[in-house]
């Protein structure tokens, strides 16, 4: 394989290894690298390389610089009934919410529902990662997070929004769980900085330049501010979602936060909130589920509009994607790059991603 090639492919194993090796040898203890490194290459694998490997280099810079700590003292700062707040010590986030996981399953299995808070955090990738685990456990995850300031509010023209990723997930037993993964923005900031190293400019609609106006120049929109999607509608909602995560959580707001992409010295104290609840414990037996995927199949029937359309339940594509990429998956040619010239900085063997 050629990292130079047109369209690149590597396997997501050695990707994987390749990854891990470069987090540990930036400092980042052996367990938590290749938890990072999992999330981070599963995020590749349903084609969101926003949230993927891509973010390597940012890591190790954070790190090197001071910005995540990776060997942080986490902490139970608060417990009470089916609620819990973990302060993170300005950790990864992948590490803070792989215990959120195991605290929400603890208190879901008694209370039928949890709320597990999550202040002092990082970016934790694609939230997709967390809330299938547990649809794949049968149950309904919701989970948020803070970002750094990058959208404007409807109107608006300055940083005063995050991106504030909004990740919901409903188990449907033998099939794939309905998973919507979003930011509340048009489009999200790594998918602006992918465009920016690729070279490819950004849909219509997705941000303004620093002087306010439409652009669909990434660059141009990286020194402006994204647009929320739906407008006003969007715009509100990502303010909400930005109290949950935020003063509700114990996390950092964006307008508070210095984001790792203009500063990795910088801690961002990112808030995350996740709420799960047990949909057999609600309601005494599995027909949520099964309800659920009823309806899952039912939008997967719905006439199309065209004939060359199809109409899919949320999750769908990324599902299919990260079956068709489990011994090879394409991958944008920068980004590769960008983790061989990491590899060699770091002293590591210089043909990890080949075969």
């Amino acid at each position: 394989m050629s990292l130079l090639a047109a369209n690149p492919t590597v396997s997501p194993a050695r990707l994987q290894s390749t990854a891990t090796q470069i987090l540990q040898g930036g400092g980042v203890p052996a367990n938590d690298a290749e938890l990072i490194a999992t999330s981070l290459v599963e995020a590749d694998r349903r084609g969101t390389h926003s949230h993927g490997v891509m973010r390597l280099p940012l890591y190790v810079q954070a790190v090197r610089t001071g910005g995540i700590n990776p060997s942080p003292t986490m902490k139970w700062a608060r417990e009470q009934g089916a609620t819990a707040i973990l302060d993170a010590g300005n950790g990864f986030g992948q590490v803070a919410m792989a215990h959120a996981l195991e605290k929400g399953r603890q208190l879901v299995a008694k209370h039928a529902t949890a709320v597990v808070a999550v202040r002092g955090s990082s970016h934790y990738g694609a939230g997709a990662y967390w809330t299938s685990q547990l649809s794949n456990e049968g149950l309904v995850a919701f989970l948020i997070s803070t970002t750094g300031a990058s959208v404007t509010p409807f109107g608006g023209a300055e940083k005063v929004l995050g991106t504030n990723p909004l990740t919901i997930s409903f188990p449907t037993g033998a099939n794939d769980p309905v998973v919507l993964d979003m930011a509340s923005s048009n489009g999200a900031y790594g998918r602006i900085v992918e465009a920016s190293k690729e070279h490819h400019p950004i849909p219509a609609g997705w941000a303004v330049d620093a002087k306010g106006q439409p652009t669909t120049n990434p660059d141009s929109a990286l020194s402006g501010a994204l647009l929320p999607f739906g407008g006003h509608k969007g715009s509100g909602l990502a303010v909400l979602l930005e109290l949950l995560a935020g003063p509700l959580a114990g996390g950092n707001i964006a307008a508070e936060t210095t984001d790792m992409w203009d500063d990795p010295s910088s801690p961002m104290g990112t808030g995350h909130l996740l709420w799960i609840v047990d949909p057999v414990g609600l309601q005494g037996d599995e027909s949520p589920i099964h309800r659920a995927a009823s309806f899952q199949d039912r939008l997967r029937n719905v006439t199309p509009a065209q004939e060359s359309s199809k109409v899919l339940s949320p999750g769908d594509i990324e599902h299919q994607k990260a079956r068709e990429n489990t011994e090879q998956m394409p991958m944008p040619a920068s980004t590769l790059e960008d983790i061989a010239k990491l590899a060699q900085e770091l002293g590591l063997e210089q043909d990890l991603l080949t075969d």
